[in-house]
Formats: structure tokens, sequence, C-alpha cells
């Protein structure tokens, strides 16, 4: 069974609301869950293939740092018994729960980003953006306008790539020459003003969303299984 053939031939509405199950589970559950989530996350890539995780990886490897800053505040600011012993006070020292907390906090975050990863290889940006439209209609209750939210999530997703080129060259400029403050300020400023000539490039132009396809009535069942799966961990 392959992705495309398989889980991907889902409806990408269908896909989006599993998708919700199963981020809310991992984010409300505890390490069981995690557990859980890891195993039908490594069950859906390797049904994926190689190249799948090949290119999740470069996503996971630029937000290290993001993980380590979340490693390092639960490390020192989560009460609890102190890992080492020294004369200083308990509150400076980081905790046991802490490394627990930021390893629970982290693997949610992988799991999750990895779980988007997926969504988005698969999704295309219309089907994606037409999904999200179609789930978003209480907003049509609320007085507002769900035309508008497609269209600007569809510009977005649109954005992307060319504001990724932009970032990709910047990087390169980091790389070499001296690592002061003051060039790190000059090259973020200087992507700042690429973006925004880039904008001021973008032509109007009329953005087709596609709101004729409904899923299946059988795929539904998709979202039952995926929350009973998800519920499975709570009974032990």
């Amino acid at each position: 069974m392959s992705a495309e053939t398989g889980l991907a031939s889902l409806h990408p509405v269908v896909r989006i609301i599993c998708f919700i199950i199963f981020a809310l589970f991992l984010a409300l559950g505890g390490p069981l869950q995690v557990v859980w989530g890891g195993l039908l996350v490594g069950i859906l890539f390797s049904i994926s293939g190689f190249q799948v995780v090949k290119r999740a990886w470069p996503m996971l490897r630029r937000m290290r740092w993001f993980f380590l800053s979340i490693f390092l505040i639960y490390l020192f600011m989560t009460p609890g018994e102190p890992i080492i012993s020294v004369l200083a006070p308990p509150s400076w020292l980081p905790t046991q729960e802490g490394v627990l907390a930021a390893i629970h906090r982290i693997s949610v975050l992988i799991l999750m980003v990895l779980a988007v990863h997926w969504l988005l290889l698969y999704t295309p940006r219309q089907a994606l953006v037409s999904a999200l439209y179609q789930l978003v209609w209480p907003l049509g209750c609320l007085g507002l306008s769900r035309e508008r939210f497609a269209v600007r999530v569809g510009l977005v997703f649109e954005a992307m790539e060319p504001v990724q080129q932009l970032v990709a060259h910047r990087a390169v400029q980091v790389k070499g020459g001296d690592k002061d403050l003051n060039r790190y300020a000059n090259i973020a400023a200087g992507l700042m003003t690429d973006i925004i000539a880039l904008s001021d490039k973008v032509e109007c132009r009329s953005i087709d969303v596609d709101v004729a396809t409904t899923p299946p009535p059988l795929q539904w069942g998709w979202v039952l299984v995926m929350f009973v799966v998800m519920m499975l961990p709570t009974m032990f």
C-alpha cells in the first residue's frame, strides 16, 4: 500500500479533521499518548517512503534552537527535585520534573511538525484552501466572510515558496564572514526589504476556490477510526 493509493487518497477535509484529532489528543494527553502518536507517525512515514522522511529532516533541523529554548525553559522553570545538589537556591537549579516535561513537550511538537509536513506534502494547495473553506463554515454564521479567509490562506501558501528562496539566499550570507550582531541585523533588514519589494511586485488577480467537492460518505469513517485509535491509550 503506497501513500498515493492509500491515505493520500483521502479527501482533504477528512485529512485535516484527522490531523486536528491527532493534535488535540497529543497536546492534552500524557507520555503514553505521545508514544502512541509516535508509533502512528512512524507507520505513516514508513508507508509513504524514505523520501518523505528525508524531506522532513531539514524542517526539524531548522527548529533545533526553538527546541533547545523550550528544553531550557522547562528545565529551569519547572518546580521539582533538583538534578544536582550544589550550594545554590533550589529555585535556580534544573529539576528532574523539568527534564521530563521538556522531553514530553518537544516530542509533541516534533510529532505535530511531522504530521503537518505529511499533510502539506500530499495535499495540493488548492485542495487545502478548498478544505479550509468548507471547515470554517461557522464563520458564515457569525457574519464573517469564508471567501476572504480562504483567499488569504491561499495567498499565504502561494507566497511561502518565494519567501523561502529569499531566506535561503540571505542564510548563505550568514554562513560566511564575521559573525557579529551588526552584520546579523543588516542581513535581517535586507531580508525584510526583499520581502517588501517582492510584495510590491505581486499583481492583482482572481483566485478560484473549488468548493463543489465533499468527502464521500464512507470516508467519514476514517474520522471515527482516528478518534478511536487516539482514545486507546487513555483506556490503559
